[in-house]
């Protein structure tokens, strides 16, 4: 099941921001996303969110895979902690601990040749502001509480999500449909559509 609507550009002045509240939601094992839908629930062996960087607006998204009987409480529980979430933003602990996580976790990131040219390529071929990497640890140490909850609000929405959920419609499709408040279309494929 993946839920999605547009994200941030690079270029977005709180797009660190965004990624940094997005981290807190559903980027860590220890994420709201992670510990409501699998640890509490077991619903999904996986949950995360992605606000990501591409060379145009990049997609917000959120991944579960819950077995058919529980796909619809899932989808109503993201769609709530997405809700949650853009109005009451996260938590001070929270932005201490992914800005400790991100930072600590950096050096993954470059400590190999290849994955440093692969961010001067990213560079380029993404058309990220220049700098990008190199300044990266300082733009995350700099984001405020304020700044991560105000980048939520701006670039995520409730209202104009997609969402793509692999099933059996006869067997979950009302119940789906159901959980999503004000629902514009229903689309089914068939499995075998190429």
């Amino acid at each position: 099941m993946v839920i999605g609507g547009l994200g941030t550009d690079a270029h977005d002045p709180d797009h660190m921001a965004l990624l940094v509240a997005n981290t807190a939601f559903g980027g860590t094992f220890s994420s709201r996303l992670m510990q409501e839908v699998r640890a509490k629930r077991g619903w999904s062996y996986g949950a995360s969110s992605r606000a990501g960087f591409d060379r145009h607006r990049d997609a917000f998204t959120m991944w579960t895979a819950p077995a058919a009987q529980d796909a619809p409480a899932c989808l109503s529980l993201q769609l709530g902690l997405l809700e949650a979430l853009r109005r009451d933003g996260i938590t001070e602990d929270e932005l201490t601990f992914v800005k400790r996580y991100l930072v600590r976790s950096h050096a993954f990131e470059i400590d190999t040749a290849r994955k440093r040219v692969h961010q001067k390529l990213d560079e380029l071929l993404y058309d990220l502001p220049e700098g990008y990497h190199e300044t990266y640890l300082k733009r995350i140490e700099d984001v405020t509480l304020e700044e991560a909850n105000a980048a939520v609000r701006r670039r995520i929405s409730e209202d104009d999500l997609v969402i793509g959920v692999v099933g059996t419609h006869e067997e979950i499709g009302e119940a789906i449909a159901a959980a999503v408040p004000k629902l514009a279309e229903v689309k089914v494929e068939p499995y075998d559509l190429e």
